[in-house]
């Protein structure tokens, strides 16, 4: 399956023009209603298991599931993918997504807060009336986490409430940080790709107020060195790229992307990055070469592996050059190049 990619290569043209071409929608926003959706808009109300199980009328895929097929292949996308009824059930968000995204919310609405997370208790009472340390073998603990999750609930520990108390308190004291995180949040933007018929879904941790769309990334290292591998690594450009495409195609133009990323251990340092507008536009590009991948593969029922399958394998060239100028090397009799 060949990858192409069909966005005009100008450099000089807006980010909203190339969005403008790769996906169509509708302006407003509505609180889900619990069905299929077949009309293009921003969604209040939609959970994270609905928002990544058969949301729409057709198949859709999210940024997650671009930046798999992307950066792994379109088997990996296919193995955990809501479409396959063979599906390999995944363990959902990791600790570090859940991290992220309780302390956008919590920065942003109490409210909000309440309305998702439930703190895990850190005891409970067995049949006996004794209360006891939290254990995830425990009948009580399990059906406590069955019932929070079938209220829609996500949960979280102590822990995580004492490092979200930390990143707020240090956030806040920054008046470009605080600012660049408000924002409608618990949003989705759901868009149908003019191209493949494909519908698209993108969550941003918060709708922008203005043209300066920001989402909060927790880590382990905040440096110039950690950020640049956080944003390679997580094809944070990719996930940034979509929402912006989506916003754009629901009315809100864009014009920069920033990454607030904060560590999630004392003193909590913060870096805030900006993106380069240039990579984002590449970004794009990557997203819509991911969309046709997507749609060819949902066509002919084929979700092939790696690309670089049978492509012969050569060393860098800085080993083969090191190695063919060592003359301590000894030669194989027949075997020279």
């Amino acid at each position: 399956m060949n990858k192409h990619v069909d966005v005009e290569p100008d450099m000089f043209q807006s980010v909203g023009a190339v969005a403008e071409r790769v996906v169509h929608g509708a302006t407003g926003e509505r609180d889900w209603d619990g069905k299929p959706i077949s009309e293009p808009g921003t969604y209040r109300k939609i959970g994270m298991d609905a928002y990544h199980g058969n949301l729409c009328v057709g198949p859709s895929i999210s940024s997650s599931g671009l930046r798999e097929i992307e950066t792994r292949s379109p088997l990996h996308y296919w193995a955990t993918s809501y479409l396959n009824p063979d599906r390999i059930e995944d363990d959902g968000d990791s600790a570090g997504m859940i991290l992220g995204r309780a302390a956008h919310t919590l920065l942003l609405s109490e409210d909000g807060f309440r309305d998702e997370y439930v703190v895990r208790p850190e005891t409970y009472e067995d049949d006996a009336g004794k209360w006891k340390p939290w254990s995830g073998n425990a009948n009580v603990c399990k059906q406590w986490l069955a019932d929070r999750k079938a209220e829609g609930k996500t949960v979280i520990l102590k822990s995580q409430v004492e490092a979200i108390q930390g990143i707020a308190n240090q956030l806040v004291r920054n008046p470009v940080a605080a600012d660049l995180l408000r924002g409608r949040i618990e949003r989705s933007i759901i868009t149908k790709d003019a191209k493949t018929g494909v519908w698209l879904k993108s969550r941003p941790d918060s709708i922008p107020r203005d043209t300066i769309i920001a989402d909060l990334k927790t880590c382990a290292d905040a440096s110039q060195r950690g950020t640049s591998r956080s944003i390679l690594d997580q094809g944070y450009l990719m996930q940034m790229a979509l929402a912006i495409m989506s916003l754009e195609a629901v009315g809100q133009p864009i014009s920069e992307a920033v990454l607030v990323f904060v560590e999630t251990k004392p003193p909590y340092a913060f870096n805030i990055k900006p993106l380069d507008n240039r990579d984002v536009y590449i970004a794009m590009r990557l997203n819509r070469r991911a969309i046709n991948t997507f749609a060819e593969c949902l066509k002919a029922k084929d979700w092939p592996t790696y690309e670089e399958s049978m492509r012969t394998w050569s060393a860098p060239t800085w080993w083969s050059k090191r190695h063919e100028d060592d003359n301590t090397l000894p030669e194989i009799k027949g075997k020279a190049a």
